[in-house]
């Protein structure tokens, strides 16, 4: 139940959608537009989990 509540919280989270939303636009982009290598796509989206873990954890913190 604990990682129910918890995949919950994360989905619908504002900050996070909307951050999935202009990354998930530029990959369309990218993809469409501007093909780039695989490893770059990886890259950015091991960027932007890291930052939506740390983004989180400052959030926890401030409150």
């Amino acid at each position: 139940m604990k990682i129910i509540n918890a995949l919950k919280i994360y989905l619908t989270d504002w900050k996070n959608l909307f951050t999935h939303g202009i990354v998930g636009i530029i990959l369309l982009y990218c993809l469409l537009f501007a093909p780039i290598a695989w490893y770059w796509r990886i890259v950015l989206f091991i960027l932007v989990i890291v930052f939506n873990v740390v983004r989180m954890k400052y959030s926890k913190n401030k409150k």
